[in-house]
């Protein structure tokens, strides 16, 4: 190995020739066949480290350096997060965005069975709780943390701490067995010695205080949910004779591709596989509704008029969501669909134009912005899985010049419903285009103010309303606002405490959430998988996701599916 290749393994935030890049790529193509790897943009993994866990998901910018460690179980990283060189990341570990892990440290989320005494240790099953890691986390060197432990967003983890329990968010921690030393808030908001430092004090050490107190809420739920899991899938699992069982969406209902798509989610939220399937049964479930001839798919219980129905234009009907239902789903099983996207592939510029132009965004922006959705969702599959050159430069450029600049949306308002069409338009249209590509919002403050307005709307947000598209129509938005600007930080952190309050409530046992929320109504595959996201998010915001124990998957994944390249 020459000097230059060792610098790299050992510092993989040098900038890479283009021999180390092919190298990279062969190695994470080797990494995605043997364990469902599934790999962010500008990702390193040296090739001197121990990389073979069962499953691994890497997000935009993290590496793992030489001579770390990485084995068993599942191992999600998000973005910017580093194993630094002989560190040890083993068992079932969640890490979410910025997570630094020193040299040297071992994170350990299993343990050995010794419950009995008539046996030897190592003939006992080995047992996993798995570890939670929160965002802006720094592990330091020789630390040690083992299983069952949860480290809230924000934190530091001193050099050759031996963490044993749950830290909260902003917490400094060390010792064996460590212990939380200070809060990093009380830090932060501590100003010069004034008449005011007891006011301000209290009011850290206050919201300090609630900040815990619900982060083990929650922390509590998520576990709630995990144990829960098998017989919550279970119940919407219809068993057929002498074929394949099948999934809906509540008992009642006919079958859909929909449902085998969320009970894949869910399932992989928790790193698990959903009942009644192993995971080739399910890939090949999933890939069997793609339409070869045009890449899109259909259902086949919900078929599209023939008369009506124009493959060219991309229909607004459940051919085009699928290809987010079916492609991500699949790519939370460590695969993808099994053809590119034709109808995307054949579309022109001008047929682009066109299709945009007439689109209903005067008084359906949903149904626009749902159009935008599988339009670029098609371009992210082609691109990532298919190796298409075709790009997304079109549509970014209609999107810059048509976006509002006093609202900071697509579409207006309708005297019906005020501003719920252009605010739930600008979920689907920016989930699947600069959240999913990575780019920055054209009016970031502008749109946080429109949007909390729309919040304010009791038409749709009180205590007993809120279904779970209304909600994630506002908490998505103003979530991708917040990684831009710090703009009303405290009215979006405010409304998501009072949505989360709603959501805890509304469990329903062993069967989920219902898309209303309100017990009343039954749940279903759909509100369940959609809530837990949402509820995902509304703590994201609040910087305590990380105690929910779980992250979501597929279509409401957080990090960018994918960055073309610039050159």
């Amino acid at each position: 190995m020459d000097a230059k290749l060792r610098d790299v393994d050992y510092k993989p935030w040098i900038r890479n020739d283009q021999e180390q890049q092919e190298e990279q790529a062969r190695i994470q193509q080797h990494l995605t066949d043997t364990c469902k790897a599934v790999f962010g943009a500008n990702c390193f993994v040296s090739p001197s480290a121990a990389v073979f866990p069962d499953q691994l998901q890497m997000g935009d910018r993290s590496y793992i350096a030489a001579g770390a460690v990485v084995r068993d179980k599942s191992i999600i990283m998000g973005a910017d997060c580093t194993i630094n060189s002989y560190a040890v990341v083993t068992g079932n570990i969640v890490m979410g965005d910025g997570v630094r892990i020193a040299s040297h440290a071992s994170i350990y989320g299993f343990n050995h069975g010794y419950e009995s005494t008539d046996k030897p240790i190592f003939h006992q099953p080995i047992v996993s709780k798995g570890i939670e890691i929160g965002d802006d986390v720094w592990v330091g060197a020789n630390a040690v943390i083992v299983d069952g432990v949860k480290i809230g967003a924000h934190s530091i983890i001193a050099a050759g701490a031996i963490v044993t329990r749950d830290v909260p968010p902003y917490s400094i921690a060390g010792g064996n067995p460590a212990k939380v030393i200070r809060n990093r808030l009380e830090d932060a908001r501590r100003p010069a010695a004034s008449a005011s430092d007891n006011s301000i004090a209290a009011g850290a050490e206050e919201q300090s205080a609630r900040d815990t107190a619900l982060a083990g809420r929650l922390q509590a739920f998520g576990q709630h949910v995990k144990e829960q899991l098998t017989e919550v899938l279970g119940f919407y699992l219809v068993p057929a004779e002498g074929g394949e069982p099948y999934y809906i969406d509540k008992p009642g209902h006919r079958r859909t591709v929909r449902a085998y798509c969320d009970a894949t989610e869910i399932a992989g939220m928790f790193g698990q596989l959903p009942p009644g399937f192993t995971r080739d049964q399910m890939i090949a479930r999933l890939r069997s509704y793609q339409d070869p001839r045009t890449g899109l798919v259909p259902d086949p219980w919900d078929i599209p008029d023939p008369e009506s129905d124009d493959p060219a234009f991309l229909p607004n009907t459940l051919s085009g969501y699928h290809l987010l239902a079916v492609g991500y789903a699949l790519e939370v099983l460590g695969t993808h669909l099994e053809h590119p996207v034709h109808v995307i592939e054949r579309k022109t510029t001008e047929g682009l134009y066109r299709n945009l132009d007439e689109l209903p965004w005067v008084n359906n922006s949903w149904g626009a912005g749902n159009w935008i959705d599988s339009y670029a969702t098609g371009l992210y599959i082609n691109a990532r899985h298919f190796a298409s050159t075709k790009r997304p430069d079109d549509l970014f450029g209609w999107l810059h010049t048509h976006a509002d600049r006093t609202s900071g949306l697509w579409g207006r308002p309708t005297a019906q419903d005020g501003w719920m069409q252009p605010v739930n338009g600008f979920y689907r249209l920016t989930r699947s285009t600069y959240a999913q590509f990575g780019l920055p919002l054209p009016y970031v403050n502008t749109t946080i103010d429109t949007v909390l307005a729309h919040s304010k709307n009791s038409q749709f947000f009180r205590d007993d309303r809120g279904n779970a598209c209304n909600v994630l129509d506002v908490i998505h938005p103003l979530w991708l606002c917040m990684r831009q600007s710090d703009y009303r930080r405290a009215d979006i952190v405010a409304w998501s405490l009072e949505q989360i309050e709603r959501v805890l409530g509304r469990w329903q046992e062993g069967r989920g959430f219902s898309f209303e929320l309100e017990t009343l109504h039954p749940a279903g595959l759909q509100g369940t998988e959609m809530w837990l996201s949402v509820l995902y998010l509304l703590a994201d915001a609040c910087g305590l996701s990380a105690a929910l124990g779980y992250r979501p998957q597929g279509v409401h994944r957080l990090e960018p599916a994918w960055h073309f390249s610039t050159v």
